[in-house]
């Protein structure tokens, strides 16, 4: 139980960071595994979204035979 209350307070460094000028969007910033979060949730967006084109374009739109 020590080690989850005895941790350093990093708001003043995160703070530094994240306020930067830096020529790299927001939602870009930070730690790896956050930015394959991101990736990973525009990959799954974008699948969704060609999906739904494919069976719009292919299977509706044309009609059942």
């Amino acid at each position: 139980m020590a080690g989850i209350f005895e941790k350093p307070n990093r708001v003043i460094e995160n703070q530094k960071y994240f306020q930067a000028h830096v020529n790299q969007p927001l939602w870009r910033r930070g730690s790896a595994v956050r930015g394959g979060f991101v990736s990973l949730y525009f990959g799954i967006v974008g699948v969704g979204l060609l999906g739904s084109t494919y069976l719009m374009f292919a299977k509706l739109i044309p009609g059942k035979k």
